[in-house]
């Protein structure tokens, strides 16, 4: 029955997918050419020193930064920027600086994106312009989304959310933009499925309200992937808002999303069994990033393609792929060292409590000019202005004390503060760097087992093929356990009964040779640390296949039994087949064969000990491990 559904989800989602690209004709991806041979036919008409070449060269950037065509936006940038002093309205500065802001965060300079984003928001803050303190808000939430940095995109969240609560009139795009990253801010944080789903909800119908294609496009993109990763066999569904945010984006010229969306839309047809379909789009967003160089995006392009081409079994093109993703992930790595956001916010509050600090003296000043009046006013006697002076400096000395004292001590707190925050910084980089290590040297593993594979059906030596075969199980379970620390957020244990239910599969499917087979595995509470991984790994794997070709014969049906125990700290691990058994001379004691040599190599490496208990009834090890 689970083979029927697979069978029929494959289809509908083929039917679906097919049925999208035929019925729905969309517009071609067009260059910039035509957008800046408007704005050289609008020059024209204007005279050099009018005031309208500012609004023409922001306008432009702004449209080509929507496009996703930087190189070209960030020469209009250039000429704008030196034509500010020509243009009377602030707002319309404002309004490129957030553009500015957008490209140099995508182009991933980080820190001009901040400093330009701050300046935006301090000079909506002091003006006290609602609608651009929003928009600035929900700018500076994408960014620090964008950077990995949930505090202080929780931060602006809320700070958005009050300016909505305290104004009913406010800009609907601003609110509906605001609620689409808090939704992002929601999966990518958070990442409970009920309460990002809730919130993409609420973000649709604000985007709605505001008929913003390119923020209904966001939020039916983000809708399309949530559904597609916890319903993925309602593909109707899937492709709807996936074709619908599509759409949209390229509607809007939103090329670098509608790129995005492409990759959404491929990444499940591949995780769905339809690679086939996934080939198109994944290589149109490849050949969009490399035409204007989107270096942030196309380490996942390529990883997409290598994913794609592994499935349809085309593996040169696959490793080709792998090895562009891994080329541009290092580039993109090296440039992020350079980041330095979290300085820039630094020196943000900095300045804001210089500022909060320079009132106060200004307001000091200010009392104790009205005092020192208040005093020349009031003096009667000298007794009475000496007591007075007493006073005042025996009040200035314990103020000054107890100043010092309170200073001292935000100092201290402050300097906890930020070595916590580097602390956890620098332990939320390397699990970011750990992940992808691992995620590497699985896919490293993937691709030399399938070169393995194709060396071994070009073999006509039986022989040499069964050698390629548990070459092939011996790198795959290998393999598997980079996958399980890549795919569990805890990164320093493995669950061990998980990695046997994936194990076990592939080595029945490499040496069965059509005897039936029965497993069952009893290691719930066999959690295992990282360094033990890969000996245990190899350990099973080896005494599986020995299993697979010398216990099971034609015509039986093989029963594996895995279990574990824990007894006075010792953890146990115990196998069982129900073959012919083996000689206590066989192998596993006399250490011949290079499977035996690499089982005892493993079991030194363990500091563990296996002992054989088999009879004629079946093969039996026990393995303890310290």
């Amino acid at each position: 029955m689970k083979r029927i559904s697979f069978v029929i989800l494959g289809l509908t989602t083929c039917l679906y997918g097919l049925f999208a690209q035929s019925n729905s004709p969309l517009k071609p991806v067009t260059g910039p050419e035509t957008l800046l041979n408007e704005l050289a036919v609008s020059l024209n008409k204007v005279p050099l020193d009018s005031q309208k070449i500012f609004s023409l060269y922001s306008d432009a950037a702004q449209r080509l930064v929507n496009r996703g065509n930087y190189v070209e936006a960030d020469s209009l940038f250039e000429i704008a920027v030196q034509l500010i002093d020509h243009e009377p309205n602030s707002l319309k500065i404002m309004e490129m600086k957030i553009a500015m802001s957008s490209m140099l965060k995508d182009v991933g300079k980080f820190n001009q994106a901040l400093k330009t984003l701050l300046e935006v928001y301090d000079y909506y803050t002091l003006t006290k312009n609602s609608n651009g303190q929003l928009w600035a808000s929900a700018y500076l939430v994408e960014f620090y989304r964008y950077t990995s940095n949930p505090e202080l995109c929780r931060k602006f969240i809320t700070s958005g959310e009050e300016i909505i609560a305290s104004n009913p009139d406010i800009d609907l795009s601003a609110k509906a933009y605001l609620l689409c990253r808090k939704a992002s801010y929601y999966r990518e944080f958070i990442d409970i499925n009920d309460s990002t789903k809730h919130h993409l909800q609420i973000a649709l119908k604000a985007a709605n309200e505001a008929d913003n294609k390119y923020i209904m496009a966001l939020n039916q993109n983000e809708y399309g992937r949530l559904i597609s990763r916890t319903n993925p066999e309602n593909a109707e569904n899937v492709l709807y808002y996936l074709t619908a945010a599509r759409d949209n984006m390229l509607a809007d010229e939103r090329f670098r999303n509608y790129s995005t969306v492409l990759q959404s839309i491929a990444l499940y047809y591949v995780r769905n069994g339809n690679p086939a379909l996934a080939l198109k789009p994944t290589l149109e967003a490849i050949d969009l990033g490399e035409k204007n160089d989107w270096r942030g995006t196309m380490d996942d392009a390529y990883r997409l393609a290598g994913e794609v081409y592994f499935e349809l079994g085309q593996f040169k093109q696959s490793a080709t792929y792998m090895n562009k993703a891994l080329a541009a992930s290092y580039i993109r790595l090296r440039e992020s060292h350079s980041i330095e956001v979290n300085e820039l916010t630094a020196s943000l509050e900095k300045n804001i409590a210089e500022q909060k600090l320079a009132e106060l003296r200004t307001a000091t000043q200010i009392a104790e000019e009205r005092a020192l009046t208040n005093r020349k006013a009031l003096i009667a006697t000298v007794i009475i202005s000496f007591l007075s002076i007493i006073i005042a400096i025996t009040s200035a000395f314990l103020y000054l004390r107890f100043k010092k004292k309170n200073a001292l001590l935000r100092s201290q707190q402050e300097i906890i503060k930020n070595t916590n925050s580097k602390l956890t910084d620098a332990i939320e980089q390397k699990n970011v760097l750990y992940k992808e290590l691992n995620h590497r040297v699985k896919n490293n593993l993937t691709i030399l087992s399938g070169l393995i594979y194709l060396q071994e059906s070009g073999e006509t030596n039986e022989q040499q093929i069964n050698l390629y075969k548990t070459l092939r199980e011996r790198i795959q379970s290998m393999a598997i356990v980079h996958q399980n620390l890549y795919e569990h957020n805890e990164a320093l244990k493995i669950d061990f009964q998980a990695y046997l239910r994936q194990l076990i599969p592939n080595i029945a499917a490499a040496f069965s040779n059509g005897v039936k087979t029965s497993t069952e595995i009893d290691c719930d509470d066999l959690i295992i640390e990282m360094e033990e991984a890969i000996p245990l790994a190899m350990i099973i794997n080896e005494i599986i296949t020995n299993s697979f070709k010398h216990a099971f014969r034609p015509g039986m049906v093989g029963k594996i039994h895995l279990w574990s125990e824990t007894t006075n700290g010792k953890r146990f691990l115990h196998y069982r087949d129900n073959g012919p058994g083996m000689s206590i001379n066989h192998e596993y004691t006399n250490a011949q064969s290079l499977g035996m040599r690499l089982v005892n190599l493993m079991i030194l490496q363990l500091k563990a000990s296996l002992k054989y208990e088999g009879d004629q009834a079946g093969a039996y090890f026990r393995i303890e491990l310290r």
